[in-house]
């Protein structure tokens, strides 16, 4: 196809698929904030784990499910350049929805810690999509587009939290599994119905992907080794403080009751809607100023505003330096994801995404075991001020090493 036939056609697609994509990530997002930050009262109240037990029992559960993720997203990544997107889609939307059904009905902690690894074995629908909207974008809205997507996600993480929050107190936690289970499902559906691959599939034998091979050959491309590292870094400091947030609102509160659970809900959807308002901000400043330049910007910004911890008193406090600091971690997504489309190429994009999907979750695995690790040893909002230290560094060295080369 013609440079000028593809983009002709892109003008057409892109239009289609957007709003679908955009849904389906909603969804996705959705299900995953309105359940899974509540996975230590889960733990506590609907499986019976002792209080003092709960910490590990959660750090072990989040992070067993971004482990198969690591493991698996290169593998399926490689395959969507065969197979495309869309499949790729498919699938991980329709094996989520069973893995929340099925963690709806667990029992005890170890079919919980199962379910959880089935998760991250499958998982990837939210990469797929995030790789077919790239895909489909022109080039001039390609900084807009990723930072509309990234709304998609900020928008998932307000209504997530809420309905979570109120259905764990009025149906039970369970229920909220079930829900999550039922949107994910029609989110797939509606991409299988809906969306047009527009991913150039590579041609040949499938079966012989290393993932070896691969992780080798994206090391030898600088700019992707950089772009890993920062997805990398960017989950360890997201995951660090998730798992202990709700009990760091209940410590707030004085006590870990149903108030305490919604309004963990209302801080992890402050920070969600905090995305809306600034990803598409971002994400132009990026496409005019420099992806990583913005970059850059936006992760010392977040990391300077969480410094700011360190002063909270009481929990509307807290609610308030999570927003700030949402607002401008809501652009380092975008700008990387937009970045990693300009240094691959576009017959290798899935494998791209998929390596870069890897080096995200395992940010996963060690983000939880950190943060509960330093959770039983410091106070909770010391940890916070860490993982800002941590995202100023990580702005300066990008500055340093990408944007004054």
């Amino acid at each position: 196809m013609s440079a000028y036939n593809e983009e002709n056609t892109k003008n057409t697609v892109w239009k289609k698929n957007l709003p679908v994509l955009w849904l389906g990530v909603f969804l996705c997002c959705a299900s995953y904030t309105s359940c899974i930050p509540f996975l230590p009262v889960y733990l506590l109240r609907e499986l019976g784990v002792a209080p003092e037990e709960v910490n590990f029992w959660a750090g072990i559960s989040f992070a067993v499910t971004f482990l198969g993720c690591t493991v698996m997203a290169p593998y399926w990544g490689a395959l969507a350049d065969h197979v495309g997107q869309r499949k790729m889609a498919i699938r991980a939307g329709y094996g989520l929805a069973l893995s929340y059904f099925l963690t709806g009905a667990c029992q005890d902690m170890y079919q919980l810690i199962g379910v959880r690894i089935l998760c991250g074995l499958v998982a990837g629908f939210v990469p797929a999509c995030m790789s077919m909207a790239s895909s489909s974008l022109p080039e001039s809205r390609m900084g807009w587009g990723m930072g509309l997507m990234q709304t998609a996600m900020a928008s998932g993480s307000i209504m997530g939290p809420l309905m979570g929050g109120y259905m764990a107190s009025w149906f039970g936690m369970r229920m909220s599994f079930y829900v999550g289970s039922l949107a994910l499902f029609a989110a797939t559906t509606a991409v299988m119905l809906v969306v047009k691959d527009m991913t150039i599939l590579q041609k040949g034998d499938f079966s012989a992907i290393s993932l070896w091979r691969d992780l080798k050959d994206s090391l030898r491309n600088k700019e992707l080794r950089f772009i890993m590292f920062m997805f990398f870094m960017i989950q360890t400091c997201v995951m660090t403080i998730q798992p202990l947030i709700t009990l760091y609102v209940g410590q707030l509160m004085g006590a870990m009751g149903d108030e305490a659970v919604k309004m963990s809900g209302v801080i992890f959807s402050l920070a969600g809607f905090a995305g809306i308002l600034a990803a598409p901000f971002w994400g132009k400043r990026g496409q005019r100023y420099g992806f990583v330049r913005i970059f850059a910007l936006v992760t010392f910004a977040a990391g300077f505003i969480n410094l700011f911890q360190i002063f909270i008193q009481n929990v509307w406090q807290f609610a308030a330096i999570q927003f700030i600091y949402g607002l401008f971690l809501a652009g380092a997504v975008p700008n990387i994801n937009a970045d990693l489309t300009v240094v691959t190429d576009k017959n290798t994009r899935g494998k791209a995404f998929g390596l870069s999907t890897s080096a995200n979750q395992f940010g996963g695995v060690v983000g939880p075991l950190l943060g509960g690790a330093l959770g039983a040893v410091m106070a909770t909002r010391y940890v916070l001020v860490a993982t800002g230290c941590i995202l100023m560094c990580m702005g300066a060295y990008s500055y340093a090493t990408r944007v004054r080369s």
